[in-house]
């Protein structure tokens, strides 16, 4: 019976267990695609990448839950990227450039590390995309807050994208954003009327020294509805506070995003924007992470 090697890897963390889990299949070159869609569903959840061989880039990446397949999952990317720079898969280095071919396209991706292995990996993501959206009172209640709760009369609620298109929503306090009550029916309504990938709560209080930012990522079902770590959605985030400038300029390229504390696995999102005039340039979105375990599945 053939078997295929998977790594278990933890995102945006320094600590096992701790980010966002992501499984990867770095040799998937024999997998078709309902055996992928087999075994993501026997796996659960978190999401799984195969990683396979392209003719367009270093390599192909594919996202599976159990409940189907996903265009883009950032996460997922750098998980697969630091799985394989363990390995040495791009050559003696563990430090370069690469590119991951996607269904969105072709995605840039590198490593920064050492003799001893990669440090922290990055993707760059799409140029953003903003539009201001949303009823104020319609989010308000399918966070379970109310509408005085919502820092909306300085910093407007806003669709944006890098690629993965989510409502950024802020909170005017970091007790706040502790204390949502989300409501999955109207999550799920938001998201489709407004054709975004989940919401993005957000607020200025943070609880480490040295985050930007605390945020909070609800999705609609299925599926899990909040995520400990949330990749493309903070990059437009971190793009959002550049183009109006609400942090300094000399911040736009060390951008932090904590993020899963209320669910017990916080994680640290780092994100690199390029603003020369009046026009970003490059999103960039990146951390460290750690293999948790490896192990061999049987083909379906």
């Amino acid at each position: 019976m053939a078997e295929l090697e998977l790594v278990r890897v933890d995102v945006f963390t320094e600590e096992l267990y701790m980010g966002n889990p992501v499984n990867v299949v770095p040799d998937a070159d024999s997998v078709d695609e309902v055996q992928m869609q087999r075994i993501s569903s026997e796996l659960g959840s978190p999401p799984t990448v195969f990683v396979l061989r392209s003719k367009k880039a270093d390599m192909r990446l594919r996202f599976f839950t159990p409940f189907g397949e996903e265009p883009l999952c950032g996460h997922a990317i750098l998980g697969a990227v630091w799985c394989l720079a363990e390995r040495r898969a791009f050559g003696s280095s563990h430090s370069g450039k690469h590119r991951s071919e996607t269904q969105i396209g072709v995605l840039p991706v590198s490593v920064e590390g050492s003799s001893e292995g990669p440090a922290r990996v990055w993707m760059t993501q799409k140029r953003p995309m903003f539009a201001r959206e949303g009823d104020v009172k319609e989010v308000a209640s399918a966070i379970g807050v109310g509408v005085d709760s919502l820092f909306y009369d300085r910093f407007p609620m806003t669709r944006a994208s890098t690629g993965l298109p989510c409502l950024l929503v802020p909170v005017r306090s970091i007790d706040v954003i502790g204390q949502l009550v989300v409501k999955r029916d109207e999550v799920d309504a938001l998201c489709k009327e407004l054709d975004v990938a989940g919401l993005l709560a957000y607020s200025w209080g943070v609880l480490s020294e040295g985050s930007t930012v605390h945020a909070r990522f609800f999705m609609p079902s299925p599926g899990p509805l909040e995520d400990p770590a949330s990749g493309m959605p903070a990059g437009a985030l971190g793009a959002f506070l550049v183009e109006h400038e609400f942090i300094s300029r000399e911040k736009f390229e060390n951008i932090v995003v904590e993020q899963g504390h209320w669910i017990g696995r916080p994680s640290r999102i780092h994100v690199r924007v390029d603003k020369r005039g009046g026009a970003i340039r490059r999103v960039e979105v990146g951390g460290p992470a750690r293999t948790s375990f490896l192990a061999r599945i049987n083909m379906p």
